[in-house]
């Protein structure tokens, strides 16, 4: 391999043609041959002392389609693309349940990535068929590419093409054999369908005809569902557009001019323009009657309030007065990416939702879920490699020497355990948090909870500091010494400690204050924080439950922004998207003085399932760059936010940061009396428009928008106008009023 090539991206394809061996040994691919010491990979150093990894596949003998083509005839019989279209069937059946982190990486032939058909593009389109490739862009940044996310998707081979497909023609044609693994990715199987069907249909005097044969054999193994075909004709249109562009480009940038590019530029051309006039509805019709509808996990009724009315009295009897969001509360049946649907079919834009931090049922990671659990789920005191390999690799995003993980099922396990350490290691009790915090729900951290209850019923070992709300604190504005006066409060809490017996042992403090409606602290306030607490004698504890992993866009962890290096960090279900499982890390001199003095054991904290799931999401995290993502989303949607406080009376202030936002609704600006009602009625408003926030904050004036990362412009823009509309919209009486 040359130098520049990624040996993680060979050792994907590696593992995928031994996972396609055991799946389906008798399908011709090329097979792995490991070194002697079992390695996929071997390297060498050139003259210049460059390494360059080196990888043994066996031969697979055949002659490919395209050589056969120049052979016999550019022409392909229906039973020829009826065998092309069940091969890469049975392949595409072969990669299923096979996952790696390289199958998201960033490829150029990957259609879902939409700046592959930029604007770049149009640059090297030919004239004659320029309208009908704006017009199809268009629409598949339109429509197609919002449809993506909702189909069936996997590992996907990506490249089934004249070139990468072998043959043998007679006695008759069979395909023999699949070479060239390196475009692999996580997509949708309609996407490489796609890529078939567009390799496939220019051999045929009839390219829908030719289309339909590829689609009938693929389901021979793949059964497709209606979602999958109402794509199909976009996906191949962008496949052959982008075909064209590369063409030219070769041409134009690269000086290439030969008989043969002008003859694929000609026939991508023509492919082009005549898919593009063929009506959507009659090319889906046109494919095959042998699909299923998408499947929906309920009936698709119109529900009443009756039955919501029965559901809910179901429910307390079950239950009893559990808590439940908005005065009519939603029956959720379905939801993937930023998407939620109730029992009725309703969609719901989800920005409320952080614990499932890479989006609703994203497909690779449940892939790895069922995968893993069809396999093994065990306890951590067996030895498995993907506990230690998620421990590793989230080390590496973290500062240097927090290094040292436990592993359990919630955030308010990882609170609780990080105090239960804290107390061990110091000899101290008391533990100081932020007013109107909230750390979890177990005997040890409720208390922490101010957020739950009178402060006034706290116990002696608890204290409480003001939260650093420069809007409405006890000190505002934009002084610089509103750090020092906040973080004097540690200190002053610390010595009451001290001065009752128990002492500080830890300084709990969620970087985003949640419970106060997502703070902006003063840029000094937490390193100045964590050093009155380390001075008392306290370990600093970041709680990392709701900012961890990207959330605020510019780290990854919350506390980074502030420079500050906690002792300890927790961090909640957001890591496996939902799934339970969640960490405390720390320093190794504090896990060992602990495990020495007491130690600690979580039967199914990190078990094997729950560690490749994690595992999964921070794939998607990393690989779909979702912290970026919620950087550039979040600063969008703030400025959009931003902009209310010149248009509505009722909006006093932004607050938060990337992905976590705050709209703190005031009866006037002057006084900044909550607006209580106000933001009541706006949620429920925004949820009758489709959109879910919540309220929240100690006054339950503030406007929580917390969705997922996977959140785009579009879902900014659409959360923006729908929370625009509601305001507007707001009652005269409620504008005025404070509380009931």
């Amino acid at each position: 391999a040359s130098p520049e090539e990624d040996e993680e991206s060979l050792i994907f394809q590696a593992k995928a043609l031994e996972h396609i061996e055991q799946v389906d040994p008798a399908l011709q691919v090329p097979r792995v041959r490991r070194t002697v010491e079992g390695d996929l990979l071997s390297g060498i150093s050139d003259g210049e002392g460059r390494r360059h990894a080196l990888r043994v596949l066996s031969f697979v003998a055949g002659e490919t389609v395209m050589d056969l083509l120049s052979r016999r005839g550019f022409n392909l019989s229906t039973d020829d693309l009826l065998s092309l279209g069940a091969a890469q069937g049975r392949l595409a059946r072969a990669l299923q349940g096979f996952n790696h982190r390289s199958a998201l990486r960033p490829m150029p032939w990957d259609l879902a990535n939409g700046l592959v058909l930029g604007d770049w593009l149009r640059d090297y389109i030919p004239e004659e068929i320029r309208q009908d490739v704006d017009r199809a862009l268009e629409h598949f940044a339109g429509s197609t590419l919002a449809a993506l996310p909702r189909l069936r998707s996997q590992v996907i081979y990506n490249d089934f093409h004249e070139s990468n497909v072998l043959v043998r023609a007679e006695p008759s044609f069979e395909v023999v054999g699949v070479i060239d693994f390196g475009d692999m990715v996580y997509g949708t199987i309609a996407q490489d369908l796609a890529v078939a069907v567009a390799s496939f249909i220019h051999w045929s005097p009839e390219p829908v005809a030719a289309a339909a044969a590829v689609v009938r054999g693929y389901q021979r193994h793949m059964p497709l569902e209606a979602a999958d075909l109402a794509v199909l004709k976009d996906l191949v249109l962008a496949r052959l557009i982008l075909q064209v562009g590369l063409v030219r480009y070769q041409v134009v940038v690269n000086g290439r001019i030969d008989q043969q590019l002008d003859n694929l530029q000609s026939l991508y051309s023509a492919a082009v323009s005549r898919l593009a006039h063929i009506d959507n509805d009659a090319f889906v019709a046109s494919m095959t009657p042998s699909v299923v509808p998408t499947p929906i996990p309920s009936p698709m009724v119109e529900q009443t309030s009756s039955d919501i009315r029965a559901l809910i009295s179901r429910r307390q009897s079950v239950l009893g007065e559990t808590y439940t969001f908005y005065n009519e509360p939603l029956e959720l049946v379905r939801g993937r990416g930023t998407k939620l649907f109730d029992a009725s079919g309703t969609e719901y834009l989800d920005c409320y939702n952080n614990v499932a931090n890479v989006g609703h049922c994203h497909p690779y990671v449940v892939e790895a879920l069922a995968q893993q659990a069809a396999t093994l789920n065990t306890n951590s005191r067996y030895l498995h490699r993907e506990i230690l390999r998620l421990g590793e690799r989230l080390t590496a995003t973290l500062p240097e020497g927090l290094d040292t993980w436990i592993f359990v099922c919630t955030g308010s396990e990882a609170n609780d355990l990080a105090v239960r350490i804290a107390r061990s290691v110091t000899g101290n009790e008391g533990v100081i948090v932020t007013e109107n915090s909230y750390h979890g729900n177990t005997s040890m951290v409720a208390p922490l909870s101010l957020l739950e209850y009178d402060i006034k019923d706290k116990p002696s070992w608890v204290e409480a500091v003001p939260a650093p709300n420069v809007y409405r604190g006890i000190y505002r504005g934009t002084q610089a010494d509103l750090g020092e006066r906040y973080s004097g409060h540690v200190t002053e809490a610390a010595s009451r400690l001290e001065a009752r017996g128990p002492g500080a042992a830890a300084l709990l403090i969620d970087s985003i204050f949640d419970g106060n409606g997502a703070l902006v602290p003063p840029p000094d306030y937490m390193r100045l924080a964590f050093d009155k607490a380390g001075r008392a004698g306290a370990l600093c504890i970041a709680d990392e439950v709701q900012m961890g992993f990207g959330r605020s866009g510019t780290h990854m962890w919350g506390f980074e922004a502030f420079g500050v290096r906690p002792d300890m960090v927790t961090m909640g279900k957001p890591m496996g998207n939902g799934h339970p499982i969640a960490a405390l890390v720390t320093r190794r001199d504090i896990a060992l003085e602990f495990q020495r003095r007491t130690g600690y054991f979580n039967t199914f904290g990190g078990n094997t399932v729950s560690t490749v799931v994690a595992n999964a999401t921070l794939d998607v995290l990393q690989g779909e760059n979702l912290q970026g993502n919620a950087e550039r989303v979040g600063a969008h949607l703030k400025a959009s936010l931003d902009s209310l406080i010149g248009t509505h009376e009722l909006v006093g202030h932004i607050h938060g940061r990337g992905l976590f936002l705050g709209v703190e609704l005031v009866v006037d600006r002057t006084s900044r009396a909550p607006a209580k009602l106000a933001a009541r009625w706006v949620r429920e408003r925004m949820k009758s428009l489709g959109v879910l926030v919540a309220s929240t904050g100690p006054l339950g004036n503030i406007i929580k928008i917390r969705p997922p990362l996977a959140f785009s412009t579009a879902d900014a823009d659409r959360c923006f106008e729908a929370l625009h509309s509601a305001l507007t919209e707001v009652p005269p009486d409620l504008r005025i009023a404070t509380s009931a």
